[in-house]
Parts: structure tokens; C-alpha cells; sequence
């Protein structure tokens, strides 16, 4: 651990402070919406779920480290395996080479895939079964961390591109510059013939559909180059992570919900997360990551002061280098050389020149120069021949870099394990342009385990823009503890914004940063802004009939002025 008595940054920096504008304008606006868009999701987390969930909200133990004084503040390292750990868990006698072989594909050495796994892991009375998840054409890569092999004609491995990179840093750079975007997936992926037209959203009739937040064609987060696990020339490759839990919002909303402390304890790492009911026990990151947060606020040494947390900034999901010991290569040749940061840097510092520990790579290439005359399939790792991609990956490890901050004894009250309240308030989970959610949840989404899913579970929570002068913009809001059976409830989005209700349905898809697909309302709004409202995060109430307001679900809608608007 390092102490750190620096200033700090008081906004958020961009994943491993990654600079991918010249430009110096474009680069002040993809850090103003970036910063935007983190503070928005720090107090989501922080608010937790105080409409649907009971020991789930007000998680003030995680703290913005923007806002905060962290001049005591105490840097620690948390680290990881990105190969899925829940294919052993849940399959425990599956040999290596089908555990590599589904780790990369979906499917084991016979071309079979995932079988069925407990619906509830966490109530062992519960015997229902469920498909394999999550789902999605890497779904199963769960670990913060997403991989494409490319193989030869002879199908030798010849190149594996790693990612951890966050599905809302693309979308936030795509606001920014579409432009700079397929620039980046040229040059990282190493593919000149991406085209921009390529990396568009389009509807049921294969037209590009116009994001109201930019007046452009959106983004598809699953575009042709970054879906699945095979790269090839025509398609394919890993430029951000696609599984569903993959994302930031997710992992500060795992590290807010673990700082509560469990009347549970906190030694045993899957009893603590089926208790506090944050991500899935068997990954080797949700239940370490959730027990390490937890240990800085309840320390098992009570001679330790109790600590607020936090992930460190600039938060992110990093690849960490790998142990290339591991590694033989043909003529003794150091495989140290065939490792490529594409994007991120081997370390980085704070404002005062103090090393956060670790390193911050975004993505990595691990490939054999043609030159040497062999390929990643004639290396071994631990005196094993390479024939997955999932071989590398044992090699290293994944972080985050986290910071605590001690605090007076006593620490907060232990609360008993979240549940469901016997009654549960309305609560809005996410708002989208209604184009752009219309044309995400009619795309389907092919997977290998042939589960239902949409383009919707690949959506982010950033929260869509409008401008002040706004007539009647269709929105749609998703929606969550509503009445039985359910009646329109009230919405608010505070001063200056008008809304009009209009009709509800049922959709099914992963609400960002969950495992598996649920059911929701989408509620259809006709939104106006008033020529004078304040620009800013707004927040949303939502009110069952006969049921009084709650707190506001944060950062839902971003009021945009028209100038800031024009430079996206």
C-alpha cells in the first residue's frame, strides 16, 4: 500500500487517463461529459436502492474521491484471474483443455456448450435450473476482461487482442467523435478496412438510427469488429467489453454496496455477496473485490481504524503484465517480446508524482512476429502447448486500485442481509432516446446457449441528453416496482421539465450491468424543456399512485445548453 499525500484531481480522469484527442477542444469535451457521466454513476452508488431492496441504500462509506479530501487517503491493490472462474465452479471436474476451450468459445473440445447451473446459487433449496449465463456472443467472459483470437489457415493461434476496456468510455468517445472512434478501432485492432458505417446502430429495416442526443447515427456496441471471440478480416475482434456485468457503472455500484457492513461478517467472500446481493458468487472477481471493499470498512484486526472506500481515480478495470516465466517459446526467445500495449500505459502516477499501484493497461496484442517462423500455437505455458487463448490469460492478472480512507472509531452499524421489501416503491432503472431503444430491443442477439437477448443488455447508463427549448422529445423510461396490477405512475424530473405519460409494455432484457434478463416496464414520455432550465445531471422521481415520493433515482437525464450540445 502507498499513502498518498497529494492534491488530488478534482474531476474524474479517463480510464488510465487515456488522451485520444490531438485536438485539445474535442479532448476538454470527452473530459467534461466523461467526468460527467462518473459523478453521475458515483452517486448512483451511492444512493443504492432504497425502492425495491431493503439494507441496500445509502451507502455513504463509499465516498467521490473529486469531492473528498484523500490527502489520508491509502492506495491497495485488488487483483483477479480474467479467466471466467465460474466454468470450474459450477463444473468442478471439466478438464483444462475444456475448460480453455469454453473460456474461448462458448463450447467445449467436442463442440458442446455450457449446461444448465442453479436459478438461485445462493438458496440451496432452490432446484431450479437455468441456462449458462451471461449470455451474448462472449457473454460468458465475465471477469472484467474479453479476448478475439485470430487463427491461420491452419488454425494456429496468430494473434489474441485483450480487453477490459468499458462498454460507457466508447459510447461517451462516440458522442464525442464517431470519427476518432473507428479511427481508434483501425489502429488498435489493426484493421484499415473498418468502416464508419460498419460501427452505426440501425433499426428493423437496416437503417442507421439518429441518436437525439447528437443529431448522428448511434453507436452499436456489438458492431460486426467488436462481437465474439473469432477475429477474423471481414469481422470480428475485442475492442471493449461486451458481457453484460462488463461495465463501470456495475463496479462502482459492487463497490458502494459492499462498504455497508453485514451482520454476516465478511471472511467468508461468497456468504458476504449472496448477503449484500451484489454480482455472482464463483467469479474470481465480484466476491474478492466485495469481501476486499468490505475489509477496509469493517477490518478483520480490530486494531485497524474502520475506512471509507472508494475506487481509486482515475476508476477503471486494468490488465495487469503477464508472468512471462510461464511462457517457452521456440530457440529460448523471450516471450516478454510478443506482448503489445495497444492502449493504457505500464503505470501511472497521481497529481503529486506518487505511483498508484499496478498497472493500467486497456488493451494488449499477443502476437508472434511472422518473422520468427512460428506461431502463439508452438509456445507453452506451464510446459503446456498452446492451443487456447485462455493458456495467456492464466498468465496474468486483472485490478482495480482502490483507496481507502481511515476513519474515527466506531464504524457503521452492521445491517442484516438486503431482501425485498413487503411493499415496494416505484424506481426508474434507465432512459433512453425512444429511436435508440426502440431499434436496441428489436435487435436479437445470437448467443451459444440460444437464450432470448436484445441489443438493450448491451445498452449503458449514460444518461441521454436534451437541450433547453426541447418540445415534446420521445423518451422512454424503464421501469421498476410499479403497482399489481400496474397503474401510470407520477414523474418528475425536477424545475424547467414537462412530462407527458403516455403508453407502458413489458421488455425483457439485462438492465446494464446485470447477469441475466429481467422483466420491466417501458414507459413511453414526451419530454419538454423549458428555454431557461438549469443545464446538469437531472434526477427522477417516480411515484405509485396512493404511495408517497421517494428519493429521486440519480442522473437519468443530462440537460445539455445548445453550444455544449453543438461540439458533440
Amino acid at each position: 500500500m502507498i499513502t498518498s499525500k497529494s492534491t488530488q484531481w478534482t474531476t474524474f480522469q479517463t480510464p488510465a487517463c487515456q488522451v485520444d484527442f490531438t485536438d485539445p477542444k474535442l479532448q476538454g469535451r470527452m473530459n467534461q461529459l466523461w467526468n460527467t457521466n462518473l459523478s453521475g454513476f458515483t452517486r448512483q452508488g451511492i444512493t443504492g436502492n432504497p425502492w425495491t431492496a431493503t439494507n441496500s441504500s445509502d451507502q455513504t462509506w463509499y465516498f467521490d474521491p473529486t469531492t473528498t479530501d484523500i490527502s489520508e487517503g491509502v492506495y491497495a491493490q485488488i487483483t483477479w484471474s480474467p479467466v471466467p472462474g465460474r466454468i470450474k465452479y459450477y463444473f468442478p471436474n471439466i478438464s483444462n483443455p475444456n475448460m480453455w476451450s469454453l473460456a474461448d468459445t462458448g463450447y467445449d473440445t467436442n463442440g458442446v456448450t455450457f449446461g444448465q447451473i442453479p436459478a438461485d446459487p445462493c438458496d440451496s433449496s432452490d432446484t431450479s435450473k437455468i441456462p449458462y449465463g451471461p449470455y451474448g456472443p462472449r457473454g460468458w467472459q465475465d471477469e472484467y476482461c474479453e479476448w478475439s483470437i485470430t487463427r491461420d489457415a491452419n488454425n494456429q493461434i496468430v494473434r489474441i487482442d485483450f480487453t477490459c476496456e468499458n462498454p460507457e468510455y466508447w459510447n461517451t468517445l462516440w458522442m464525442v467523435s464517431p470519427q476518432r472512434v473507428v479511427e481508434l478501432y483501425r489502429e488498435t485492432l489493426d484493421k484499415p478496412q473498418i468502416a464508419l458505417e460498419d460501427l452505426y446502430l440501425r433499426d428493423v429495416s437496416g437503417a442507421p438510427v439518429i441518436d437525439p442526443s447528437t443529431g448522428r447515427p448511434a453507436y452499436d456496441p456489438l458492431n460486426k469488429w467488436n462481437r465474439g471471440t473469432a477475429s477474423t478480416a471481414s469481422a470480428g475482434g475485442a475492442m471493449h467489453l461486451t458481457s453484460t456485468p462488463n461495465t463501470l457503472q456495475t463496479e462502482i455500484g459492487l463497490g458502494s454496496t459492499a462498504t455497508t457492513p453485514r451482520t454476516s461478517g465478511n471472511s467468508n467472500p461468497n456468504t458476504l455477496i449472496c448477503c449484500a446481493q451484489y454480482g455472482q458468487i464463483g467469479r474470481n472477481s465480484d466476491p474478492h473485490i466485495g469481501q476486499s471493499v468490505n475489509q477496509f470498512v469493517t477490518p478483520p484486526n480490530p486494531a485497524l481504524a474502520p475506512a471509507k472506500a472508494t475506487l481509486a481515480n482515475p476508476p477503471g478495470l486494468y490488465i495487469q503484465t503477464p508472468s512471462f516465466n510461464r511462457i517457452t517459446a521456440p530457440r529460448g526467445i523471450d516471450p516478454s517480446t510478443f506482448w503489445t500495449i495497444k492502449r493504457g500505459q505500464q503505470s501511472l502516477t497521481d497529481p503529486q508524482g506518487r505511483q498508484i499501484p499496478g498497472n493500467f493497461i486497456l488493451h494488449a496484442v499477443f502476437e508472434v512476429p511472422a518473422a520468427l517462423g512460428f506461431t502463439i500455437s508452438d509456445l507453452q505455458v506451464d510446459g503446456v502447448p498452446v492451443q487456447w487463448a485462455a493458456q495467456i490469460a492464466q498468465t496474468f492478472n486483472m485490478q482495480i486500485a482502490a483507496m481507502a480512507l481511515p476513519q474515527p472509531k466506531p464504524g457503521p452499524v452492521a445491517q442484516a442481509c438486503a431482501g425485498s421489501p413487503a411493499v415496494p416503491f416505484a424506481q426508474g432503472l434507465q432512459l433512453f432516446h425512444t429511436p435508440v431503444f426502440e431499434a436496441m430491443i428489436a435487435t436479437p442477439i445470437a448467443n451459444p446457449v440460444g437464450q432470448p437477448m436484445n441489443l438493450a443488455s448491451n445498452s449503458t447508463m449514460i444518461a441521454p441528453q436534451i437541450e433547453p427549448g426541447a418540445q415534446r422529445r420521445p423518451l422512454t423510461l424503464v421501469l421498476t416496482g410499479l403497482l399489481d396490477p400496474p397503474q401510470l405512475p407520477a414523474i418528475s424530473f425536477g424545475p424547467g421539465i414537462h412530462v407527458a405519460g403516455g403508453a407502458m409494455k413489458q421488455v425483457t432484457y439485462a438492465i446494464p450491468g446485470n447477469t441475466y434478463p429481467s422483466t420491466s416496464w417501458a414507459l413511453s414520455l414526451l419530454i419538454s424543456v423549458d428555454s431557461n432550465a438549469a443545464p446538469g445531471l437531472r434526477d427522477v422521481t417516480v411515484t405509485n399512485p396512493g404511495q408517497a415520493p421517494q428519493v429521486a433515482v440519480p442522473a437519468l437525464l443530462n440537460v445539455v445548453d445548445p453550444v455544449a450540445k453543438d461540439m458533440v
